[in-house]
């Protein structure tokens, strides 16, 4: 019998004085690692085994690894400014540099270990730091007109805006040269990393997707098709690419 692959999910790292009381359940000074229900029932649907993987030690990032058979880099807070070179003003939101540097980690051994990766939202601006990539630190920086990217009185499964499919190897999983896709971010990538490709912009030219020639288990997109698989099996796409990835790897 094949085995089910299992997929590790990173999500939030909620301090102790963060989370007590209003959106999570608990005691005084208690923290929470935090994996959302669409991530979860995503990768079920799309035939895996989802694994919360909460912040760690570093050191422990290749066995975490080594237990899983791919993994998926939620998205999430603000990434720290000082890994791109730039410095945090009133604009950021939450920074987890703790977060931060285990994911960082985690990077650098699934793709050491030939891992299927992921990567969603943040996690794709992560993967970008992860190369040497830099971001802006708000769409305010932008040049040019920007679209709206968040919509926050819409449903989370609302298209906000289209996406152009540059990539062949998003266009061959969504059988399309443009798509439409939600849109919850504040930052984007500036200048792509070493080695990666822009597979993906919006109407406005933000980028909206990452691929590396060396790496084609790595795929890194800014949407969030989690949270339209609520309402679309589009947006289980990401999902089962990942899958299908894994068990071609695993050679069946």
């Amino acid at each position: 019998m094949k085995r089910t692959p299992i997929i590790g999910i990173t999500g939030y790292h909620v301090r102790g004085e963060e989370g007590y009381g209003g959106s999570f359940r608990g005691v005084p000074g208690q923290g929470f690692s935090v994996v959302g229900h669409d991530y979860i029932h995503a990768v079920q649907r799309a035939g895996g085994i989802p694994l919360g993987v909460p912040v760690g030690d570093v050191s422990h990032a290749h066995e975490v690894i080594e237990a899983v058979d791919g993994l998926i880099l939620s998205g999430g807070e603000d990434i720290d400014p000082m890994l791109y070179g730039s410095h945090p003003d009133l604009r950021c939101w939450t920074i987890v540099p703790e977060r931060d540097r285990f994911e960082l980690a985690l990077i650098e051994e699934a793709l050491r270990q030939n891992k299927p990766l992921l990567a969603v939202c943040r996690g794709m601006q992560l993967v970008n730091v992860f190369f040497g990539g830099s971001l802006y630190l708000d769409l305010s920086d932008c040049p040019g007109e920007v679209l709206a990217h968040q919509v926050p009185r819409a449903p989370r499964w609302y298209t906000a805006h289209r996406v152009n499919l540059i990539s062949p190897v998003l266009q061959q999983l969504y059988q399309a040269e443009q798509i439409e896709t939600n849109s919850y971010h504040h930052q984007a990538v500036k200048a792509a990393g070493g080695g990666l490709q822009v597979a993906a912009v919006a109407e406005d030219g933000i980028v909206e997707g990452l691929v590396h020639p060396d790496h084609p288990q790595l795929l890194a997109i800014q949407w969030h098709p989690e949270m339209m698989a609520v309402r679309s099996e589009a947006g289980l796409i990401p999902f089962r690419w990942l899958v299908d990835t894994i068990r071609q790897r695993n050679g069946g």
